[in-house]
C-alpha cells in the first residue's frame, strides 16, 4: 500500500430532515453534536485520520459548508474539501469528487463513504475492513462493499443480498453481490433478516478511480461526458463557473439508480462486518442509541419523569422538562421550534419539513 495510499472521500452533504428541528440548513445533523461533545462527522474524520492520515481524507459537501468543515476539522487541507458546485444527488457528487481526486492522484484506490452521520463502536474492525477492501479493490479490480448484519427489522434502511463466497482476505469472507433492496416494509425486512443472507447497506465502498469512471462511462454516459469535460477544465485551470456549468449537465439522480442497479456479482462483492454500527437517521434511532439502560430515556437537558419511560428529551440550557405518564415520546426544543411526537412517528418528521418548505421556510 506504500505506493497506493488509502484515500477516503467522506460524503457530508445530506440535509438530515428527519432530525429537524435540531438539523437545519445552516448546520445539518452530520455537523451537530448528537451523541456527545463532537459531531458524528468529526468522529468519522478522526477515526479515518488516525489510521490513514488527515492528508488522505477528503470531504465532499456543499459549497455553503466549506468553512464549517474547515472549522470542525482543524488541520484539514483546504483543498481536501471537495465542494460541489450545486447539490445534485449522489451520482453527480461521487462522479465529481472521484474525477477531481483522479486528476490530482491518477490511479488511486478510493473509499467512498456515506458515514458522516453514523455511529461505529468498533473502530479497529472498521479500519481493518477498509484495509482489506482496499487490497481486494486494487488487486482484483472489484467494487468492494463493507456492510453490516442487521440487528432488527427496519424500514428506514436499505438491504444488500449476498451470495456465494468469492474470496478470503485477512480472515474475512467476501461474497458475491446479488441485489439491493431499498427501504422495505417492516414485514419484508423481517423476512430478509430471517433469510440470513442480507445485510444493512452502510454506503461504505472501496474501488479504484479507474473502475468508478469506467462504470460511469458504461452505465451513465451523459454523466461521464460531463465529467470528461470537467477534467479538461481542471487541466486548463478553468474558472469555477465553467465547472459549475458542466456539473449541471450531470443527471440529478442517486448513484444507486445510475450505476449500482445495473451491476451484478461479477464486478461487485460484499464483505459482511461487525462494526457496532448505527445510522442516526431519525429521532427514534437516536433515542435507542443514547437510551439509559434503566429507564430507557435519552436526555440532553434537565428532565424529571413521572411514570414515564423510553422518552427522548432535547431541551435548551436552563429549561426544565417534566413528563407525567407518557412513554415513547420525542420532545425536541430548540428555542424557536418545539417538536413533540410518538417515537413510532419519528420517520414522519420529513413530511413536516416538506410542509415547512412551502409555508415556513425560515424554520429550516
Amino acid at each position: 500500500m506504500a505506493n497506493d495510499p488509502f484515500r477516503a472521500i467522506l460524503f457530508s452533504g445530506g440535509a438530515g430532515s428527519r432530525l429537524w428541528p435540531l438539523s437545519r440548513r445552516a448546520r445539518p445533523k452530520q455537523f451537530q453534536p448528537l451523541v456527545g461533545p463532537d459531531s458524528l462527522f468529526q468522529l468519522m474524520v478522526r477515526r479515518l485520520a488516525g489510521s490513514f492520515g488527515l492528508e488522505n481524507i477528503f470531504v465532499s459537501t456543499g459549497e455553503v459548508y466549506r468553512d464549517l468543515v474547515l472549522e470542525l476539522v482543524p488541520g484539514l487541507p483546504v483543498d481536501n474539501v471537495l465542494a460541489e458546485p450545486e447539490m445534485r444527488d449522489t451520482l453527480a457528487a461521487v462522479g465529481y469528487a472521484v474525477t477531481v481526486l483522479n486528476h490530482r492522484y491518477p490511479g488511486s484506490t478510493i473509499a467512498t463513504l456515506w458515514g458522516a452521520d453514523h455511529v461505529i463502536r468498533r473502530d479497529g474492525e472498521f479500519v481493518a475492513c477498509l484495509q482489506a477492501a482496499h487490497t481486494l479493490a486494487r488487486e482484483r479490480n472489484w467494487v468492494v462493499k463493507v456492510d453490516v448484519r442487521p440487528t432488527s427489522p427496519s424500514s428506514a434502511l436499505g438491504y444488500i443480498e449476498y451470495g456465494e463466497q468469492r474470496a478470503m482476505v485477512d480472515g474475512r469472507a467476501v461474497h458475491a453481490f446479488v441485489r439491493q433492496v431499498e427501504k422495505p416494509s417492516l414485514a419484508t425486512a423481517l423476512r430478509l433478516i430471517e433469510a440470513g443472507n442480507y445485510l444493512w447497506n452502510t454506503g461504505y465502498i472501496v474501488w479504484t478511480a479507474e473502475k468508478i469512471l469506467a462504470l460511469y462511462a458504461e452505465h451513465a454516459p451523459e454523466a461521464s461526458a460531463a465529467l470528461l469535460r470537467i477534467v479538461q477544465a481542471l487541466e486548463h485551470q478553468g474558472p469555477r463557473a465553467r465547472i459549475g456549468e458542466l456539473y449541471a449537465r450531470i443527471p440529478k439522480m442517486s448513484i444507486d439508480k445510475g450505476i449500482f442497479e445495473h451491476m451484478g456479482g461479477d464486478d461487485m462483492v460484499v464483505m459482511p462486518a461487525e462494526l457496532g454500527w448505527s445510522d442516526i437517521g431519525a429521532w427514534d434511532v437516536l433515542r435507542d442509541e443514547l437510551a439509559d439502560s434503566g429507564t430507557g430515556h435519552a436526555v440532553r437537558g434537565r428532565y424529571i419523569p413521572f411514570s414515564s419511560s423510553r422518552n427522548l428529551i432535547y431541551a435548551p440550557e436552563g429549561k426544565q422538562v417534566i413528563t407525567i405518564g407518557v412513554d415513547n415520546l420525542i420532545v425536541v426544543d430548540t428555542g424557536d421550534a418545539l417538536l413533540i411526537c410518538p417515537a413510532d412517528k419519528a420517520q414522519d418528521v420529513k413530511t413536516v419539513v416538506q410542509h415547512l418548505e412551502r409555508h415556513l421556510p425560515d424554520l429550516l
